[in-house]
């Protein structure tokens, strides 16, 4: 299975240069990227990729989270319309066959409606990945303790019978407190859970 890869990069502008390091360096199919902080007004652009993005405004008008697919021009893929309240975007992507990949944003001060979360699923053609930061706390994915978050999401993927392709590494270092966490997820449906090889990387900032 070619390299898809997954990042809240915080900030999109900002990380330019490092996404362009990381396409050069293992020339991803796609790359699902969170908390992009882009408003509608600006262009986000990279060469030989096409950009699906759910720009995200908190009230006072600021850019908060938002979520963003770059899809090399290399594969053939088609863009999913979804109707969610969720920061969610999803493309078709061809690889030997046809993939839908979601990219998730869930921030941790909001609470997530469980009815949301199936929707979701719901819209996405099978099989398919979800990629994205749950901001949730468990067990089943490496965390020390459960927060309720965390419980919602395990709660999830019983309910849809999906894959956990995490493998148990920390994929966040929290500076303030300096932990490490384990909050970006990787899911999907069975069926395609033995082409996928969950690897934890190190890039940018």
């Amino acid at each position: 299975m070619a390299c898809v890869v997954s990042w809240n990069c915080r900030g999109f502008r900002s990380k330019v240069c490092h996404i362009k390091d990381l396409i050069y360096e293992v020339h991803p199919v796609c790359i699902a990227l969170q908390e992009t902080y882009l408003k509608p007004a600006d262009i986000a652009k990279i060469k030989r990729y096409s950009l699906v993005r759910k720009d995200n405004e908190n009230e006072s008008g600021r850019a908060s989270g938002g979520v963003a697919l770059l899809v090399s021009h290399d594969t053939p893929s088609s863009v999913i319309t979804l109707h969610t309240n969720l920061q969610a975007v999803a493309v078709r992507v061809m690889f030997s066959n046809l993939v839908t990949i979601c990219t998730l944003y869930l921030p941790p001060s909001t609470s997530v409606d469980e009815r949301d979360l199936n929707r979701l699923v719901d819209e996405l053609p099978t099989p398919f990945i979800i990629l994205g930061d749950f901001n949730g706390h468990s067990p089943l994915w490496g965390s020390k303790n459960t927060n309720l978050r965390g419980r919602q999401i395990e709660e999830f993927v019983n309910t849809h019978s999906l894959s956990l392709l995490n493998n148990g590494e920390d994929t966040y270092f929290h500076q303030r407190s300096r932990t490490f966490h384990s909050l970006d997820l990787a899911l999907c449906t069975p069926s395609i859970a033995p082409y996928f090889n969950f690897r934890q990387g190190s890039h940018g900032p």
